[in-house]
């Protein structure tokens, strides 16, 4: 068995303890070492010497220790690419750290052709970084391992070598989908009324046609797809923690809105009617799917008939708009909602 023999005193106490002392694996500790950005070998004995080199299982003198065991030379070991070595493919000057990935997946380095390796990286049918994190942690014990010759960390040993992106890397073009946008959905899903976060798988395999006639496409893992781009909690995204407006009390308050149409509701929800209040979070935004069981007729039902020719100008000219009350519906004899949670104010738009 090899000894640490450039290690001190104290470490290799530490080790006599140990029967089963082996050095980390070549390309295990090549990546390490690369990430150092040492320019030359007289650099890295002087990191060593220095005491800088506290991984006990990487060896100060890899020479010898990875002799047939991997070892190329020592810009293979630091990750010196040469000649060349200040330009990418495309001819743009390179960082120091740059140089490293560069030399890092290329010819010789012991990795997978890029597109071979997306290729089977594509196969394990992941969609998202964080499940391939949870891959290379061992937490899908039934897929078959990840072959040697590709790396954990695709992202920077093809960084200048064909990488785009996780989802690249992960699902073909032609699988990729182009989900429904976050807020938008996060409206419609509300609206649907599921209970919890673990309905929301059945919700999607027993509702799929009902969600394509509302043209939304909802992913599996929301948390996921939508981690930059809104998302809160699983409580935010079902509406849990809303206590949203029952359907006899927001049609009344529809109606006084007075929209000409389906599409002004849209509108509405999505605030593009100035002149018309803001739409509370306590309102559903697809009260068709909302109040299906609970009231709902149609279009015309819910906004109201359109208004006479020779209705009075002063009621034309009034509105109602729905005010969240300070007890928030804990209060059953409020003087003020009488315990709905909410009251309706007449305003004047003129």
């Amino acid at each position: 068995m090899e000894t640490p023999e450039n290690q001190d005193s104290s470490q290799l106490d530490l080790w006599s303890t140990q029967d089963d002392f082996a050095w980390e694996e070549y390309k295990v500790a090549r990546e390490f070492v690369r990430s150092l950005g040492l320019g030359n070998q007289a650099e890295w004995e002087s990191f060593v010497n220095e005491g800088n080199l506290r991984d006990p299982r990487i060896p100060g003198e890899p020479e010898k220790t990875y002799q047939n065991r991997g070892w190329v030379d020592w810009n293979d070991w630091l990750g010196i690419r040469e000649p060349d070595k200040n330009t990418d493919p495309s001819g743009t000057k390179l960082s120091d750290d740059s140089r490293k990935d560069l030399w890092a997946g290329g010819k010789g380095s012991g990795w997978m052709n890029f597109h071979e390796a997306r290729r089977t990286a594509r196969e394990f049918g992941f969609e998202y970084r964080e499940e391939w994190k949870l891959f290379i942690d061992g937490k899908f014990p039934g897929r078959d391992p990840l072959p040697d010759n590709i790396p954990q960390n695709p992202d920077r040993i093809y960084r200048f070598i064909g990488w785009k992106n996780w989802k690249d890397w992960l699902v073909d073009p032609e699988k990729q989908v182009e989900y429904s946008g976050f807020y938008r959905a996060r409206e419609f899903v509300r609206s649907c009324r599921i209970g919890d976060r673990d309905s929301w798988r059945g919700f999607l395999q027993n509702n799929a046609g009902m969600i394509g006639e509302y043209d939304f496409m909802l992913p599996l893992r929301p948390h996921l797809e939508y981690a930059d781009s809104g998302w809160e909690s699983w409580e935010d995204w079902l509406g849990r923690d809303i206590n949203f407006h029952d359907f006899q009390a927001t049609r009344k308050f529809v109606h006084s809105l007075k929209l000409k149409g389906k599409k002004e509701w849209f509108d509405f929800c999505a605030g593009r009617l100035p002149h018309k209040p803001g739409k509370s979070e306590k309102v559903y935004t697809y009260p068709d799917v909302a109040f299906k069981d609970e009231g709902w007729k149609n279009w015309k039902d819910w906004l109201g008939s359109p208004l006479a020719k020779n209705v009075k100008a002063a009621e034309a000219k009034t509105s109602e708009i729905m005010i969240d009350c300070k007890c928030k519906g804990r209060i059953s004899h409020c003087p003020d909602c009488d315990g709905k949670g909410f009251y309706t104010v007449q305003l004047s738009r003129g």
